[in-house]
């Protein structure tokens, strides 16, 4: 019996490792970025690839909203929306606050995570918006 229990737990280590090993298709925004930061690793690079890749993922957010706000059709659905925009842009503002205050060091290091941090902030809004637009299609409200 106890030779089972340490070969399930042999298979199962071994299954998850695969699953964990087959990462989650990143997404083009981040391919472009990563490759770029890659290439290229001076500050002034990191600089610019972080401002393009916040603006795309800028743009992605945008786009999604807009997106989902069409597809909502109430009065009220489209007002949540717009106040959970307006709370998202004030945490924004603060988080982006934030990390001008601890970041604000010598060293290149602090400047890419001052950079990195926003694009992540942005990123993950766009990505909340993509998922609702996801979640709406799958319960029929296209």
């Amino acid at each position: 019996m106890k030779h089972y229990f340490i070969i399930l737990v042999s298979v199962l280590t071994v299954c998850c490792s695969r699953s964990h090993a087959q990462e989650v298709k990143q997404d083009p925004i981040d391919q472009e970025y990563y490759a770029a930061i890659l290439k290229d690793t001076s500050v002034a690079s990191i600089g610019a690839c972080s401002f393009t890749a916040y603006k795309k993922w800028e743009k992605e957010m945008n786009n999604a909203y807009d997106k989902l706000n069409r597809m909502l059709k109430k009065d009220k659905d489209k007002q949540a929306l717009r106040q959970s925009q307006t709370a998202w842009k004030a945490y924004r503002d603060a988080e982006f606050t934030s990390y001008d205050h601890m970041f604000n060091r010598p060293g290149s290091k602090w400047c890419f995570s001052r950079q990195d941090g926003r694009v992540d902030v942005v990123r993950a809004r766009a990505l909340q918006l993509r998922s609702y637009i996801e979640a709406l299609k799958l319960n029929g409200k296209k």
